[in-house]
């Protein structure tokens, strides 16, 4: 049977295993052993993860200080601007609320994921730079 799934399917397999291939003689030829992929990878996922936190902490913050300042703007807008500039400024309070919440939830998220028993554990030694 040759058919257009069938030859498909052959050519997929084919270059699925010749990547493989390629990729395991490129790794014994640089000889990198599983524990400096993992240390690497490890490393990288918590500079990620810091830097997101970081921004995310950072901009919860700034929705809440702008939110607040423009709820309190609008007591001296007219009536119909009014409603709708207070209720962008609690939504922008509420947004900035939950990055916040999100943002200190994150280390026992965190632990929780990676099995860790102290909140965070997995990125303690990882610093980020920005």
């Amino acid at each position: 049977m040759n058919t257009k799934i069938g030859v498909s399917a052959r050519r997929m397999i084919y270059l699925v295993g010749m990547s493989l291939l390629m990729l395991s003689g490129v790794l014994a030829t640089v000889g990198v052993n599983a524990q400096g992929i993992v240390a690497n990878v490890t490393q990288t996922t918590c500079k990620l993860y810091n830097t997101v936190h970081s921004v995310i902490f950072v901009v919860g913050l700034v929705l809440i200080i702008v939110g607040a300042s423009l709820y309190a703007g609008a007591t001296i807008l007219p009536g119909n601007f009014k409603g709708s500039a207070q209720g962008y400024g609690m939504g922008m309070i509420v947004g900035g609320v939950v990055g916040v919440l999100l943002a200190l939830a994150a280390p026992f998220i965190l632990s929780a994921v990676t099995g860790n028993s102290v909140a965070g554990a997995a990125c303690a030694g990882v610093t980020t730079t920005f």
